[in-house]
């Protein structure tokens, strides 16, 4: 099974987001657009291949991260498309102190859970990895890093991104986030369904 432990928006906001994407990208040719409605606009903290055991063991070791945690303010910064993964349109979130230090925690607890390595993200792209890596792709299921962000679609034309980019740049949120997810993914990294919420 493939997992992300995420946060998410609140169901109102997340729904607004999705519509307002829905709308700029949805009838483009495009790989998938994170409209709320079968895709979940989320903030990944770490993704993870594990087993359905794997999962229980997740929730309970998150438990204990979540212990003490103050609620984390969320804000979105400029809408852009992505340099490396042409076509790959995201919201950036303003770096926090807390929230990197959240992701650090979540990671530390749940990795060793994994039960193999995540799909190559935008295998087609045949992006080549350095040694360092691959090293840790081996070690963790992925690579390590924290970017924190929302990925709304991925359009297939680079001659769609700049009306889009333009049209989504009024578009701005944000939120207090007092729980963290995990959910289950699909091949491209993106949230289908949640499993199960843990509450600050």
């Amino acid at each position: 099974m493939l997992i992300d432990i995420v946060i998410l928006p609140q169901k109102n906001l997340r729904k607004k987001i999705g519509i307002k994407i829905k709308k700029e990208i949805g009838h483009l040719p495009n790989f998938f657009v994170v409209d709320s409605a079968k895709l979940i606009p989320h903030l990944s903290l770490w993704h993870m291949k594990t087993s359905q055991k794997g999962v229980s063991k997740v929730a309970q070791e998150l438990k204990q991260v979540v212990k003490g945690q103050k609620p984390i303010k969320i804000i979105s910064s400029e809408f852009h498309a992505l340099e490396k993964y042409k076509g790959c349109l995201e919201f950036p979130v303003k770096e926090k102190k807390d929230l990197t230090k959240l992701q650090q925690k979540v990671f530390q607890k749940i990795h060793a859970y994994k039960t193999g390595l995540m799909p190559r993200f935008a295998s087609f792209l045949k992006i080549k990895y350095s040694e360092e890596k691959l090293r840790e792709i081996k070690k963790y299921g992925r690579s390590l890093g924290f970017h924190p962000h929302f990925t709304m679609g991925w359009l297939k034309n680079e001659k769609d991104i700049t009306g889009v980019v333009k049209r989504m740049r009024e578009v701005k949120f944000k939120f207090q986030a007092k729980e963290i997810y995990i959910c289950e993914i699909n091949k491209w990294w993106q949230v289908k369904r949640i499993i199960k919420k843990i509450t600050f």
